[in-house]
């Protein structure tokens, strides 16, 4: 009979272990500060390309616990620090847990409460409603009434396309505001489940550092944002803007500090949309030095009519950039297909910097066109120096199919233009291609 195997764990301080643990489950860009790096992409493009790997440290840190004692006590706080609930049938069992340990009954004898490592809660649930009185409501504000300190609150959840107009239960929202303090990004990222109005004002109100407030599909229907908000808040999207009513009088300029840098704004074609756009960008035009332009995904769901208001109507949202923010220094624009937009025929403001996301792999000439038309661009925005592409599954097409094409086109076509073109990390396209062989 083979004798089993015992493994010694190396002696090593406390804090080592933390580093360690640390090291091995960190998802860069998942935390603040480090997610705000990632404004202009809070929602369906950062959680694509970040969730799988959320979703895999969290196994990491599961493995981790289970070592040994010493372990679970050195790596439960990781193991809480992002909490990512997929599945309704979790909630019972994550609600039982966290309740337990904060009244000083969990399984571990003199384990701190769980909840107050907590700086990230993600809920993706798929499929499942959470209705008003129902056990989901009652366990997901219990979940989220364990956490004092949250820091990232981001809602994904979807379900029937009927359910399009159900409202998030008010007890969800009052229980966020128990992290309200603290909490530093929240987003929106579903068109079911909104939060009533009044619920998500007063949450507002009580999250005095609120730096990203990102509801692409909430109706705000004229609402003010708390004024305090405006002195915290840097990084808005909305479908409409919020009422003017909490601009402050222009004698009251100097008294009320506007941190508001970027705003991400759908294009749409509906003239009271924009022209409640416009209001507001004439009032805070001046302080935004980022915008992030993309197509109407509110109010239309068919793709090739939103291509459609996309191309008639990107002129119109650029010409109001260009008379309301003199200080812009980088300008975003998402669309599905480069053949709905021709960057040559474009009027760009004076920027440094043009970030390209296109959500869709498109044919070859498409991406030769776009990338010929680099130098003419440069000729009529001499301030550019930077052009992104910032989707990480378009620069994958890139680097993967169109490698060669891309190589040509730069060292061939562009060899004379003056711009630095980067894929979603900030690394040059061309020694992404050059580092993985294709040349």
């Amino acid at each position: 009979m083979a004798e089993s195997m015992v493994t010694q764990l190396p002696s090593l301080p406390p804090e080592l272990w933390d580093h360690i643990f640390d090291f091995a489950t960190h998802v860069p860009y998942t935390l603040v500060p480090e997610i705000f790096e990632k404004s202009s992409i809070i929602g369906p493009i950062y959680n694509r390309q970040y969730h799988p790997e959320l979703v895999a440290a969290l196994a990491t840190k599961r493995c981790l616990v289970r070592v040994c004692k010493q372990w679970w006590h050195l790596a439960i706080r990781h193991l809480y620090r992002a909490i990512y609930i997929r599945r309704v049938q979790c909630l019972s069992s994550l609600s039982d847990t966290l309740q337990k340990y904060a009244i000083g009954q969990g399984v571990m004898a003199d384990a701190e409460p769980l909840g107050q490592w907590t700086q990230r809660l993600d809920v993706v649930i798929r499929g499942h409603r959470i209705d008003h009185d129902s056990e989901a409501e009652c366990h997901l504000a219990n979940v989220i009434n364990s956490f004092h300190n949250v820091e990232i609150a981001s809602f994904a959840i979807t379900f029937s396309p009927r359910d399009h107009f159900s409202r998030m239960p008010t007890s969800i929202l009052i229980a966020l505001q128990r992290s309200a303090s603290s909490l530093r990004v929240l987003d929106w990222s579903t068109n079911v489940l909104g939060p009533q109005v009044p619920d998500l004002v007063e949450l507002l109100k009580r999250s005095p550092q609120l730096r990203i407030l990102h509801f692409p599909y909430f109706l705000w229907f004229n609402t003010s944002l708390p004024e305090f908000n405006f002195s915290s808040l840097n990084t808005l999207a909305l479908p409409l803007p919020p009422s003017l009513d909490s601009y402050p009088p222009e004698g009251d300029l100097q008294r009320v500090r506007i941190s508001l840098r970027e705003v991400i704004l759908t294009v749409e074609s509906i003239e009271p949309v924009v022209n409640s756009w416009r209001e507001f960008m004439f009032c805070y035009g001046v302080y935004i030095t980022s915008v992030h332009l993309h197509d109407a995904i509110f109010f239309s769901t068919e793709v090739r009519v939103r291509d459609a208001i996309f191309s008639e109507c990107l002129d119109v949202y650029l010409d109001m950039v260009n008379r309301c923010c003199p200080n812009l220094r980088k300008l975003t624009l998402s669309t599905r297909s480069l053949l709905v937009m021709s960057l040559t025929d474009l009027h760009l403001p004076h920027i440094e910097c043009l970030v390209l996301i296109v959500l869709a792999p498109q044919p070859r000439s498409a991406y030769r066109n776009l990338l010929l038309s680099l130098a003419t661009l440069k000729n009529r925005t001499p301030s550019l120096r930077v052009v992104q592409f910032l989707d990480s599954r378009n620069v994958e097409c890139l680097l993967k199919l169109h490698s060669r094409m891309v190589t040509c086109t730069l060292e061939r076509d562009l060899a004379g233009c003056k711009l630095r073109i980067e894929d979603h990390e900030g690394n040059l396209l061309l020694d992404r291609i050059k580092g993985r062989g294709h040349v």
